[in-house]
């Protein structure tokens, strides 16, 4: 018996326990991307060819502690290596984590590598090549702190990597991920039912459908496989490989034999079909599958065309897809909203009683296919959490034609026809003074964006900022206290309150609702259209959104701080870090900055501020727009600025992030990072929005800090002088 761990994505292992333990595995333990059992080597080498689920199948050789190198080195050689490798093979090392001391994972490999060909040239004057890309042994590293885990990789490489699918789309799904996405929609019970349909309008290059099909057919997904990692190792039973692969195939010749199962899959790209084409020939799975071009959000009933033999109504099945994202691939929001839109009027029209079943990294674009989920499964794809929703098409499930925006719309004109509350007219009266109270600092600094009221009358929870033409209204949380019908007509009172006074067009009123959620629901948006929209700050244009997002793209209350920041660029050199939509950015480059380094980690927010610059027509090539974790940017940049601004959030827990971010525990590590790349004569920005922020002035002593948050408010931002904090660093 042999201990092993079967490593998985996030969010699957308690599926991969249960297909471990189907498939024999004993001791079975679940834990954080995988699962540890026990069993003999032929449940190893079984799991290798038939787990679906798994990425890799580790042996474990030693565990041991290291602090440093030297240890690293010898406790490697207390492994007999010539017990898993010859003298004349070929090896790789593979290593993970994160070690307390020795920072790079190379040396780690380096040091183990050195022990492992040092021992067996010692004992026979003949010593063993490294090899990238398919070796004889491949070993795996895991380090946490000073603690290491040697293992062999019985599977050599990621077992999605099936050895058909050669073609690829912009943003494929593994196929481990897609196996998984297929298990928890229900398709192996569909597969128990008589006549199981499977249909993807969104299939891309096919892999939803191939897997669903080597499930539908009892094909391993390893059959065609034509490397694992322990047919180079010295204790391979070639015997039992044999009799297990012999077996394998005996199976997928008696599946295939079973009446088909209709699985379909349709695309609106004709290159997506055409790769879709050939991955599923390379499977060997031409009749068991068909494609065919069609658009997503104007679906006729194809699936329904080919069970020719069954009456429409009452054909059943199983509609499973993993559509655009948004954020990964060039796909704009209002796109991604018209293709769900129309899926769901195709879905009610063409497929009722159907089970439906989306995989999406961005869900928020999955509510206009005017469905309720009835359940979510939160998954990961890489790095990127998403979630798994599944509907049935059933008219329980369909969402009512109005938005929660259009009812409080419709509920504040019908105020306004009835006449203002006392309560209302009372928060106009206040809207007017403020006006008044900032009319002569707006034209004197020509100000066009600018907070007109926040929460000043506690029954008005809220904030109003005017963006010119526009009014956004962000809704604060009602206290436990608060009934949220009384809580709901006092949102209704500010928005027509806001609308009498300002008269601006009703369409150009955005709200943002915070309210009691159930459940992991989060942040509610009472519109989603994906409009952009250009507005003025001093000498910049900048674009804002106003319903996509928690913010606008434009903090107001960081108005001074952006001038400072351009002011101090002038033919100078700016790193703006946590860079967001890179407002500050273009005001540096609009003040005569040389170059502006922009670094975050959102895609969306980088091509947001590529976006300002090119609305300002500012030439992107002679600045950068650096995609990154800031906090590991920073562990690893050399280049040195004149000027550096950093405004992190709060906290952050991103799953792109290896650990999280708190400001208040975190911000001197993160300033002693920065400082290093700062130029003699330099200045350093730093500014949060931490109402409770205190600076560390004993772990930051030797730099020069002067506090500048009372010059950095503005005065519609007098009422909270607590709502950021900024700070001046000089070396």
């Amino acid at each position: 018996m042999h201990s092993f761990f079967a490593s998985t994505a996030k969010g699957i292992e308690g599926l991969l326990f249960e297909e471990l333990s189907a498939l024999g595995a004993t001791e079975l333990r679940e834990t954080r991307a995988g699962v540890y059992f026990s069993g003999d080597i032929k449940l190893a080498y079984k799991v290798c060819l038939w787990s679906r689920l798994a990425n890799n199948i580790y042996l474990p050789l030693l565990k041991f502690k290291a602090k440093n190198p030297d240890e690293l080195y010898r406790e490697s050689l207390k492994i007999d290596w010539l017990e898993h490798l010859a003298s004349n093979g070929s090896f790789r090392i593979d290593v993970d984590g994160k070690h307390s001391s020795i920072n790079h994972p190379h040396f780690i490999a380096q040091k183990i590598k050195d022990a492992i060909v040092d021992q067996i040239r010692d004992k026979l004057g003949k010593r063993p090549s490294i090899n990238a890309e398919r070796p004889d042994v491949v070993l795996h590293a895991y380090v946490k702190g000073d603690e290491f885990s040697l293992n062999l990789d019985l599977s050599g490489e990621s077992m999605h990597k099936r050895g058909y699918r050669l073609e690829s789309g912009k943003a494929p799904l593994k196929e481990t991920l897609a196996a998984a996405v297929l298990v928890r929609s229900g398709w192996p019970e569909q597969l128990k039912q008589a006549s199981p349909i499977l249909f993807d309008p969104m299939c891309g290059t096919g892999t939803l459908l191939i897997e669903a099909a080597l499930m539908a057919y009892d094909i391993a997904p390893g059959l065609h496989r034509t490397y694992f990692g322990f047919l180079g190792w010295r204790q391979h039973r070639k015997s039992i490989w044999q009799e297990l692969v012999d077996e394998a195939k005996a199976r997928s010749e008696t599946g295939l034999k079973r009446p088909p199962v209709l699985i379909y899959g349709s695309d609106i790209h004709p290159q997506a079909i055409s790769k879709a084409q050939a991955n599923i020939k390379r499977a060997g799975l031409s009749n068991m599958i068909q494609v065919e071009q069609a658009d997503a959000s104007n679906l006729s009933p194809l699936a329904l065309s080919l069970a020719k033999d069954t009456p429409q109504a009452d054909i059943k099945g199983l509609i499973v897809c993993n559509p655009p994202y948004g954020e990964r691939l060039e796909f704009e929001q209002t796109e991604l909203e018209r293709l769900f839109r129309g899926l769901g009027q195709s879905l009610k029209q063409h497929y009722p009683n159907w089970e439906v079943c989306i995989f999406t990294g961005n869900p928020d674009s999955v509510k206009s296919i005017g469905l309720r989920p009835y359940k979510i499964y939160h998954l990961f794809n890489g790095l990127l959490p998403c979630e798994l929703l599944k509907f049935e098409v059933k008219s329980a499930a369909f969402k009512q034609e109005e938005s929660s925006r259009d009812k409080i719309l419709r509920q504040a004109k019908a105020l306004q026809e009835e006449g203002l509350s006392d309560h209302a007219k009372m928060l106009l009266n206040r809207l007017a003074k403020n006006e008044k109270h900032l009319r002569n600092w707006r034209k004197k600094e020509q100000i066009q964006c600018y907070r007109l009221y926040d929460a000043d009358i506690p029954e008005y929870s809220a904030a109003i900022d005017i963006y010119e033409n526009f009014v956004h209204i962000q809704e604060y949380q009602a206290g436990k206290d608060i009934d949220p019908k009384v809580a709901h007509q006092h949102l209704v009172d500010i928005l027509a309150a806001t609308q009498a006074f300002t008269q601006a067009s009703w369409e150009h009123i955005f709200i943002k609702q915070r309210q009691r959620q159930k459940g992991d629901e989060q942040y509610e948006k009472l519109a989603e259209k994906g409009e952009f929209h250009i507005i003025h700050e001093a000498n910049a244009k900048l674009w804002v959104n106003f319903c996509d997002y928690l913010d606008t793209g434009l903090f107001l209350d960081h108005r001074l701080m952006r001038q400072k920041v351009a002011e101090a660029s002038h033919n100078k050199s700016l790193l703006n870090l946590f860079a967001y939509t890179c407002t500050a950015s273009v005001h540096a480059a609009l003040a005569g900055a040389k170059k502006v380094s922009s670094v975050d980690m959102s895609k969306t927010y980088l091509d947001w501020g590529k976006r300002n610059f090119s609305l300002n027509e500012i030439n992107l090539s002679k600045h950068e727009f650096i995609q990154a974790d800031c906090l590991q940017w920073l562990e690893q940049a050399t280049e040195k600025f004149d000027v550096i601004f950093i405004d992190p959030p709060s906290f952050s827990n991103s799953k792109r992030m290896q650990e999280t971010f708190d400001v208040q525990r975190d911000h001197a590590k993160l300033i002693q990072a920065a400082i290093r790349l700062l130029k003699p004569n330099g200045v350093l920005f730093f500014s949060n929005n931490l109402r409770s922020f205190k600076l560390d002035y004993n772990a930051l002593s030797p730099l020069k800090i002067k506090e500048i948050s009372k010059a950095c408010l503005p005065p519609d931002f007098i009422r909270r002088p607590n709502i950021h904090h900024c700070f001046e660093i000089n070396l």
